[in-house]
């Protein structure tokens, strides 16, 4: 095999594996976004009763389950969120580094 095409050969590999990792890349970004977006709502929903409750509004136990679990879930998402963010992060140094360095 000649030289030229050995190269061709695994720039055609390298090229799959990038567009493998920015398809993934855009996948964790669409699940983050989501993720963030049911935070926003949750948190406006949290905010929304809280401020109902400091101005006096009654209040009973099962109002306070529910925002128990609201907030159970808003922490849920924010931890999604992040962890998502943490492996775009990684994958898009390595998508760099395999277009630019390798």
């Amino acid at each position: 095999m000649l030289p030229g095409a050995a190269f061709r050969g695994s720039m055609s590999v390298m090229s799959e594996t990038v567009q493998k990792i920015s398809k993934r890349i855009e996948e964790l970004q669409g699940a983050a976004r989501k993720a963030r977006l049911e935070a926003m709502q949750l948190a406006a929903k949290l905010l929304t009763t809280s401020n109902a409750e400091l101005a006096g509004a009654p209040t009973n136990a099962h109002r306070e389950g529910e925002l128990t679990a609201l907030r159970v879930r808003y922490e849920g998402l924010v931890k999604i969120a992040e962890e998502a963010q943490t492996q775009i992060d990684r994958l898009q140094a390595e998508e760099h580094e395999r277009k630019y360095y390798r």
